[in-house]
């Protein structure tokens, strides 16, 4: 695999002295700094066609290589992408960039199918995605569910493109909001699509695990068309996931079948949700005249997947307890019937104070066994469809100056189902299958760059970039069918006995695991912003580059920033560089944190009363009763700074320090519980549903953090008689700490602690590739440090809550044959020495060495909890 190339050595080397060779170099860190002239050629021949694009992220300059950046930029070609295991971007960019993570988050709701990715420690919506240089658009999915780093967040799916369709990958490890504006606070990863005008790849590849499930297909091709003297590039991709299953037997599972109950075993999966998905991109310009194109590219794609909610019980047993602690007691759990019993017969001309029916308890009842006598597991669907569309019109003027005059828009929609299900307080009458709404983001986006270097005297001409941008976005939840989130008429009951004394009685509310969106729910909320700036670039001296840049921001739902960055690179001599950048940034509350809101009937803490939980949006009038103000925009302080060693003989070494402050960053609040003199006060507000309120939380600027690491990287790249070696190792030190709680309700103790915990200190990635003849291979060494698990509020004292969860190992290789220079045909392997996490130590039952849920796994994991993986890959080119 190569990262960034470097000048081929031409001496006779083998693989081991090259491996030899990086050690001694010093070796550690993600990236790898090289000759861009060697990547250019690399992705042209990836393209089949001739394209000399140098660097573009980070830059506005047209002469930047990669080895010349004042910043930390990793490039992949598309040979690079070709030799992973995975169809999924989020884990092939998780192989090639150690500080690129992503959690498995089998059973959080929507975050099971839209897998949030981390950047250097920091959440999906503090990473700028960009597709040619374009921004692009965000999932509908608001992290509700999702880890503790990302749960609130709102990122882009970078699942929604196809590896296939890419020729150039720019991952800039660098804030840099001051020059692209929102979001820019991890870095920025750039999609640079294939352009080439001809030829057809296709390529078909089936893998499974070594337990013989999560079966996986993946059909995909590239096909490049002349479009008068343009290009008109076109890829697809079909693939079909199965689910892998990694849960055990639950406690109770046993008790049942013994009791003549048909419980599946495991009763609940969990792992890779079923997927079966398609995508197309299409890429294409044709130029106007001599110096200028006019350009359109964008997307399409529909995915379907399903996950299992946690399995309902007929019944209620009881079952010997966890596997205890030390110093802590044994005991007896009681696993009582996961749906109450529904009393359908209500007493003639009897009603409670409330005017409410009394309802009979030696009447007829329902049981939702009477559905599924062997209890159920839910099963919650998805369909995602994402589509974006980018038209510009680019080039150069006769007097010097580039310019780029674009329009793209993009939009996700996400639709729920939940089947084999009821709403309980509705009773015999509940539907078993259920629509639960959607959500839909919407983003627009107007664009003009432009260019120009003039002579200043100084080394190189001092390069002026300014653009202004028009960004619209909207956020949209869809209702459910009305049964989804209906309050039946038996949500609360009050019952007589024989006897003549009464007791309540509540059933859930709405599709049992996920109610849908009910009317308090939907919204359709947009905002406008505008942006302006200003990019100065220039050699001052041969020597010594420098730029500068700013941004102003003014977005219609809470105002202006101004966001600045300073980047300097001084070449000692012409193997060894300093470089380093300082600045500012911002990222924009999204309108789904802004304007979420919603109104679920739930019983906390064991309450037997039904109660309204209220997500409010922060401007409401219930906000600011209960302290709420409106989102502002969290802001970073980031500095970096490193060298780069380019001492020749096919070698690229860099290091790169980095600290990076995020204040006022946002989170969902805990619950606040509203009294009846409360109540009272909200309606006097004029609040409609104030005494239908239980509790209440909402979206703020919670805390304050402070992220710093080290990025180490090296290559080499040897052409020898063996054949042609190239060699990366890549390495990333990083630490998380929460240095503030502004709001200790919005982030407690224990997420608190998770955040700092939970991403490993330590990554590495050793890669080889080789080539010789017809023959070649890449070889892969994963490399996770330990992480740390806090389960209850007293985490961070010596408690049974904690687990530290020990560092581990991964190895891929894949080995291919190449006929007639167009048909090739590999076989490889993930995680080839099977290797699995280490298991949960925590709330273990002794009958079935799971946890309740039957969990074994934690699902922060850096490493996968699949196992092996093997598969045989083929490919033809014309």
């Amino acid at each position: 695999m190569t990262r960034f190339h470097a000048r081929a050595h031409r001496g006779e080397m083998t693989l081991a002295t090259s491996l030899l060779a990086l050690a001694l170099a010093g070796l550690s860190a993600p990236a790898i700094a090289a000759d861009a002239a060697d990547d250019q050629a690399a992705t042209a021949a990836a393209d089949g066609k001739d394209d000399t694009t140098i660097v573009v992220t980070g830059t506005r300059r047209t002469d930047r290589t990669v080895a010349e950046s004042a910043v930390p930029i990793d490039v992949f070609t598309a040979q690079d992408l070709k030799v992973q295991a995975s169809s999924s971007l989020q884990t092939v960019l998780k192989n090639l960039v150690p500080s690129f993570n992503q959690q498995r988050n089998a059973g959080a709701d929507g975050s099971a199918f839209v897998r949030p990715p981390t950047l250097r420690g920091l959440p999906p919506d503090q990473i700028l995605v960009l597709i040619n240089g374009k921004r692009m658009h965000r999932s509908a999915l608001v992290q509700v569910a999702g880890d503790s780093l990302s749960v609130g967040s709102q990122g882009p799916d970078l699942s929604q493109i196809p590896s296939i369709a890419l020729g150039r990958i720019e991952v800039l490890r660098d804030g840099a909001a001051a020059q692209y504006g929102s979001d820019a606070i991890a870095g920025v990863i750039n999609l640079g699509l294939r352009t080439n005008d001809s030829g057809i790849e296709l390529n078909a590849r089936y893998g499974q695990t070594y337990r013989g499930d999560g079966k996986d297909w993946q059909l995909n091709g590239n096909a490049g068309f002349k479009l008068g003297d343009g290009y008109l590039n076109i890829s697809g991709e079909f693939t079909d996931q199965g689910l892998f299953n990694r849960a055990l037997d639950r406690p109770d599972s046993a008790i049942l079948r013994a009791a003549g109950v048909k419980v599946p075993s495991p009763p609940t999966r969990y792992g890779q949700p079923e997927s079966q998905a398609f995508r197309f991109v299409v890429n294409s310009a044709i130029p106007v005249g001599d110096k200028q194109e006019v350009y359109f590219f964008g997307n399409y794609g529909q995915a379907k997947q399903e996950v299992d909610f946690n399995y309902r019980r007929p019944f209620g047993i009881a079952a010997q307890s966890f596997i205890p602690r030390p110093g802590l007691p044994a005991s007896t759990s009681s696993f009582g019937k996961s749906i109450p019993t529904v009393y359908l017969d209500a007493i003639p001309g009897a009603l409670t104070p409330q005017g409410k029916p009394i309802y009979d308890a030696n009447g007829r009842t329902f049981e939702a066994s009477q559905f599924y006598p062997d209890g159920f597991t839910p099963l919650f669907k998805s369909t995602n469809e994402d589509f974006s569309a980018a038209v510009g019109y680019r080039g150069d003027t006769a007097f010097g100056m580039h310019f780029d005059l674009s329009a793209s828009g993009g939009m996700n929609k996400i639709s729920y189902r939940m089947d084999n299900t009821l709403n309980p307080s509705i009773g015999p009458a509940s539907p078993r299958n259920f629509y639960l709404g959607f959500l839909q983001q919407r983003e627009l986006n107007l664009n003009l760059d432009v260019t120009y270097p003039i002579e200043v005297g100084f080394a190189t001409p001092l390069n002026i970039a300014a653009g202004a941008e028009f960004r619209r976005e909207t956020y949209v939840v869809g209702l459910g069918q009305v049964e989804s989130y209906q309050i039946g008429p038996y949500a609360q009951q009050t019952v007589r006995r024989s006897d003549g004394t009464t007791f309540s009685n509540t059933a859930p509310i709405g599709a049992n695991g996920f109610p849908g969106y009910s009317p308090d729910a939907a919204t359709n909320t947009s905002r406008n912003s505008y942006s302006a700036y200003l990019d100065l670039e220039t050699s001052i001296v041969e020597s010594f580059d420098f730029g500068i840049a700013g941004r102003y921001d003014h977005f219609s739902d809470f105002g202006d920033t101004w966001n600045g960055k300073i980047s300097a690179r001084w070449a000692i001599t012409p193997a060894i560089a300093l470089r380093g950048a300082a600045s500012t940034g911002f990222r924009a509350p999204t309108p789904g944190q802004s304007s979420t809101a919603n109104v679920q009937t739930a019983f906390p803490n064991g309450s037997t009363v039904p109660v309204a939980v209220a997500t409010v949006t922060p401007g409401s009038t219930t906000g600011i009763f209960f302290g709420s103000q409106p989102l502002k925009p969290e802001k970073s302080t980031s500095f970096s700074g490193g060298a780069v060693l380019t001492p020749g003989g096919g070698f690229n070494v860099t290091l790169d320090y980095y600290n990076i402050k995020v204040r006022d960053r946002i989170a969902i609040t805990s619950s606040f519980n509203v009294t009846p003199a409360q109540q009272a006060a909200l309606a006097a507000l004029g609040v409609a549903n104030a005494f239908d309120l239980g509790q209440v939380n909402y979206f703020t600027n919670g805390f304050k953090t402070r992220t710093q690491g080290v990025d180490f990287v090296a290559s080499h790249r040897a052409n020898t008689s063996a054949g042609n070696f190239n060699t990366s190792l890549a390495i990333n030190y990083n630490k998380t700490k929460v240095i503030e709680r502004t709001i200790p309700a919005a982030i407690d103790v224990r997420r608190a602690a998770n955040i700092e915990g939970l991403t490993p200190r330590w990554r590495a990635v050793l890669a080889e590739s080789w080539t010789s003849g017809m023959f070649d291979a890449t070889a892969r060494l994963n490399y996770f440090g330990k992480i740390t698990s806090y389960n209850n509020q007293s985490a961070l004292l010596t408690d049974p809550g904690t687990q530290e969860f020990r560092a581990d190992v991964s190895f891929d290789l894949e080995v291919g044959v190449t006929f007639a220079e167009k048909y090739r045909v590999a076989v490889g392997g993930e995680n080839i020495f099977n290797r699995y996490p280490e298991r949960e130590e925590r709330n273990i039952f002794p009958t079935t060495g799971a946890q309740a849920n039957g969990r074994i796994y934690n699902d922060a994991s850096p490493l996968s909890y699949m196992g092996g993986f093997w598969y045989l890959r083929a490919s033809a080119k014309f």
